[in-house]
């Protein structure tokens, strides 16, 4: 059953006097500025009037303010230098089912096992591991057959593996079986104003497209295509199987490419737990990178100067040739295999320090993982960093976890415990988070909210006008909990320069952000969540989200928010309630 509000409504968080039964354990509690100064203030009427305090009213009876805040302790150098070794390529991505993945949650674990926080008490980390299936592709075949005749046909074979060189390497896609024959066309059809489609389109369809890289990829006019576009166009307008680049490489230089290039093979195409799997490749049209030796003989030449001297006759608007026919077929034969692998969530735990509400739990989450290496863009880079998506959200939450760590020092610990989930496998379908919500270490019912960051590094479209604007998105909270919305309203009272746009919190936003993330995991079960974010960028899922586009001071204003929001709920007095339903039927939210 979808839950109600059973508690009265309050129009703002209030936190009430609570009595310290137990001197030896010290417990806080934040009162704002505003607050203490009432209270002072009827303190001293009291004692002008001879009054004396009331027993609930004592000092004693009130949690006191860490001093200084944790908020205080955020520091940019902090983020900028773990946000780039996780977004840097020796982590090859953060790919589920990938080295890099694993490499990731090591470092993270090394964090939480460094001597200051095992210094602390009440203190521990510890992994989830978790199985997955991945649908992984491992390596291609391609054959090269001469037409000679029906009775005379020789074919070559050459393997392409992961790290290694061989005759051609993917560009583009690649997954696809295609048997096709090899058309040579100079610069590419897409550079002929001297062909129409009623002359010759025809004879591309079905048929590999073979031309020189790394020239003019431009259609008509002023119009430019990227080399994405123009295989796109190849393949769509033409209706050809796929192209093959003539590369301006060396061959040394061509075979050190194809090493790093062919990388991407030996991951996942699609990923599981059970059931169906899910997919984050689309089908695409097919691009290949031909080594220079093997285009000498596609081309029926010998040297290599004669490569060059046709690809200048090609280019000469006054000497184009016919498109040829090599004579040759080729086909690219894609191998896969199913495999199981394990993921790991890093799980570090503060325990709470209020002798009832320690047994309440916020759990703070940010994925770990990112995309890995993939398909190639258009600079030929592999490796999708994910700086933004989700480095940012994972340096982040470091942060927060330091700062309470340091504020520890000094004497407070939380009255509510406090989880760190770092999950794995996001991208693929909130997989490690849901793995966490259904092997909970602690009780479901005891979490009383989570707080998921994700994607808080950038400034985006809607504020790319005012770049110096500290804002950030907020997805839930009110949309869920009236009780987290009012906890949002204290905090932003508190830091008034970073502004809170509740552009997604919709469940109408066709976006579906409030589901598109790790917080979704506990909102599907009952438990109230919010979930901070910067925006979407055209370097979303690509290779270009790297650490170098990072904004840097909104990053670290809105982390100093977020250490503000979770030390309020740590000290809430009540706890927060799932007393907004927007889904609005039966059984969609329920514990």
């Amino acid at each position: 059953m979808p839950l109600r509000n059973t508690r009265s409504p309050v129009s703002e968080p209030h936190f009430m006097p609570v009595q310290m039964e137990n001197q030896s354990r010290k417990k806080y509690s934040p009162v704002c500025a505003q607050h203490r100064s009432v209270l002072l203030c009827t303190l001293l009427l009291l004692l002008m009037q001879g009054c004396t305090l009331p027993t609930e009213l004592t000092s004693e009876s009130w949690y006191a303010e860490p001093n200084p805040v944790p908020s205080v302790h955020v520091s940019e150098s902090f983020i900028f230098e773990h946000l780039h070794v996780l977004a840097h390529d020796t982590l090859e991505g953060r790919g589920t089912g990938q080295p890099g993945a694993a490499k990731t949650a090591d470092y993270i674990l090394d964090f939480y096992q460094s001597p200051g926080f095992l210094a602390m008490e009440d203190f521990e980390v510890k992994e989830q591991v978790f199985e997955l299936e991945g649908y992984f592709w491992t390596q291609v075949t391609y054959t090269l057959s001469r037409l000679n005749s029906e009775d005379n046909r020789e074919d070559s074979s050459y393997v392409l593996e992961k790290g290694g060189t061989t005759a051609f390497y993917p560009v583009m896609n690649g997954t696809d079986r295609i048997e096709a024959p090899v058309i040579f066309t100079g610069h590419g059809p897409v550079s002929r104003p001297d062909h129409t489609v009623s002359e010759d389109y025809h004879t591309l369809e079905d048929a590999w497209v073979l031309m020189f890289e790394n020239t003019d990829a431009s259609g008509s006019g002023d119009e430019e295509w990227s080399r994405t576009e123009q295989i796109q166009r190849i393949s769509g307008y033409y209706g050809a199987a796929g192209v093959i680049y003539i590369s301006d490489l060396s061959a040394e230089e061509w075979e050190q490419k194809a090493g790093y290039m062919s990388r991407q093979l030996d991951r996942p195409l699609a990923v599981r737990k059970s059931g169906g799997f899910r997919s984050l490749t689309h089908g695409s049209a097919t691009a290949l990178s031909v080594h220079p030796d093997m285009a000498l003989k596609l081309l029926g030449l010998t040297r290599h100067d004669q490569l060059d001297s046709l690809k200048y006759r090609w280019k000469s608007d006054d000497k184009r040739e016919m498109w040829q026919h090599t004579g040759f077929e080729l086909i690219n034969n894609p191998e896969f295999e199913n495999r199981t692998f394990e993921e790991r969530n890093i799980v570090a735990v503060f325990e709470g320090s209020h002798e009832s509400r320690d047994q309440e739990v916020i759990v703070m989450s940010a994925h770990y993982d990112h995309m890995g290496l993939g398909e190639p863009d258009d600079n030929n880079d592999i490796v999708y960093n994910g700086a933004d998506d989700n480095g940012s959200g994972t340096a982040a939450l470091m942060q927060v976890a330091e700062a309470f760590r340091k504020v520890a020092e000094t004497g407070y610990r939380p009255s509510r415990t406090l989880v760190f989930l770092h999950a794995a496998a996001e991208e693929w379908g909130l997989f490690g988070a849901r793995h966490f919500v259904e092997n909970s270490p602690v009780p479901l019912e005891n979490i009383i909210a989570n707080v998921n960051v994700d994607m808080v590094g950038w400034v985006d479209e809607r504020y790319s006008d005012q770049p110096s604007r500290d804002y950030m998105y907020v997805i839930g909270a009110g949309l869920v909990s009236s009780d987290l919305e009012n906890l949002l309203s204290e905090t932003s009272r508190a830091r008034p320069d970073l502004h809170l746009d509740m552009k997604y919190n919709s469940i109408h936003h066709p976006s579906g952000l409030y589901r598109r993330s790790d917080q979704w995991a506990f909102g599907e079960k009952g438990v109230p969540f919010v979930f901070f974010f910067s925006g979407l960028h055209d370097y979303y899922h690509t290779p270009s989200d790297t650490a170098d586009r990072i904004a840097w001071k909104q990053l670290t204003a809105r982390t100093e928010f977020i250490v503000e929001y979770v030390w309020r709920l740590a000290e809430y007095t009540s706890r927060p309630e799932f007393d907004r339903n927007p889904w609005n039927r039966q059984g969609v939210i329920s514990r």
